[in-house]
């Protein structure tokens, strides 16, 4: 893949100056935070209802959600005999409410440790997943599957046929699946056979430790929730340097996905702004987002996903930002098609023969 145009004067991580620069905007704490707290508990929605949408910014046709998981009925799914959890179920319609309340039409589904190497929930919520959220067309959802080191070819070709286009590497215990020795082999070989990517979640502090074995894997990485930092991090930390190392070489992508799983919480998420205003001003062309529903890491307070989506817009302070990231780098990424016509909302300015122009 050619490597895509940085911005215009981006200052790469090599140059000293790199880390002279200001905190990213936003990053700073609120001065009240008891009041914006207070704040917020106001504004929460009813306990099940969902808030309007017209709440937050609108989105663009073929918006995606980058990270979702999908837990059945176990009684359909039985989870993995060895699971690290069992939760209740999230099903594909409770997803779809979650889905036209953020007015997304697109899903990357993820598969959860939950079902060890077992595919059949995942492939039975790409197929549900697959048509829009009103019903309409196909193509509307990928998957990204964890698969043995001894995965078959036919097994692959079933999940490349099913809407897969990535592997996960889970490298964060207790959901581990498999051991670090296992990954080049299995980045290689899904890569040669299906031509996937490699979705990694793994704690960013250590990145710098296996930053050449990332780099020796052929095809594209992405790193899930901001990098995942499970602990303090500075901008010149090494997991952090190395990030943006495997940025600047045009092999990694991040979600901004996740900021439950790591830092200091929300009303303001100050840990996970300062990383998102950092990568958001280092490379917005190797960025998606994910709603992370339905949140494992926080079954008991789930954040509200509508003030995750909201999020996205404040770290981005652009909305043609947002949805660039939002559309044309899920598009490119998770191999997308352009929208349909049809999907499209008619506006008085719209021409019937000519699509809008997406930003």
């Amino acid at each position: 893949m050619a490597k895509a145009p940085k911005t215009s004067g981006l200052i790469l991580p090599s140059d000293p100056l790199f880390y002279e620069l200001p905190p990213p905007p936003g990053s700073e704490p609120e001065r009240d935070v008891a009041k914006r707290l207070t704040t917020l508990a106001n504004e929460d929605p009813e306990e099940g209802e969902a808030a309007p949408v017209e709440g937050g910014p609108p989105t663009v046709p073929g918006a995606c959600d980058g990270h979702i998981h999908i837990f059945a009925d176990p009684k359909r799914f039985p989870p993995w005999d060895r699971a690290p959890y069992r939760p209740a179920p999230f099903t594909v319609d409770d997803y779809r409410a979650v889905q036209r309340r953020l007015g997304l039409d697109r899903v990357v589904v993820v598969q959860s440790s939950v079902y060890g190497f077992d595919h059949d929930c995942l492939i039975d919520a790409l197929e549900a997943l697959d048509t829009g959220p009103s019903g309409e067309g196909i193509g509307h959802a990928r998957g990204v599957a964890a698969v043995s080191p001894e995965v078959s070819d036919g097994e692959l070709r079933d999940l490349e046929a099913a809407g897969c286009v990535a592997t996960r590497f889970q490298m964060r215990d207790p959901w581990r699946l498999i051991d670090w020795t296992d990954t080049d082999r299995l980045a290689g070989r899904v890569h040669d056979l299906a031509g996937w990517d490699v979705a990694l979640q793994m704690d960013g502090r250590f990145l710098h430790e296996v930053e050449q074995r990332i780099r020796a894997w052929p095809g594209r990485v992405i790193l899930d929730h901001l990098g995942c930092f499970l602990g303090p991090i500075g901008d010149r930390g090494p997991g952090m340097r190395a990030l943006l190392r495997l940025i600047d070489a045009d092999k990694l992508w991040v979600k901004l996905s996740g900021p439950e799983e790591s830092g200091d919480g929300p009303p303001r998420w100050q840990h996970q702004t300062r990383i998102a205003r950092q990568l958001v001003r280092f490379a917005p062309e190797r960025l998606v987002w994910g709603s992370n529903w339905p949140h494992p890491s926080a079954f008991e307070a789930p954040p509200d996903d509508r003030a995750l989506l909201d999020l996205l817009l404040e770290w981005t302070e652009d909305e043609s930002l947002r949805d660039r990231i939002l559309l044309d780098n899920a598009a490119e990424l998770w191999r997308f098609p352009e929208p349909s016509v049809s999907a499209i909302p008619d506006t008085p300015s719209a021409s019937p023969t000519k699509e809008p122009e997406l930003h």
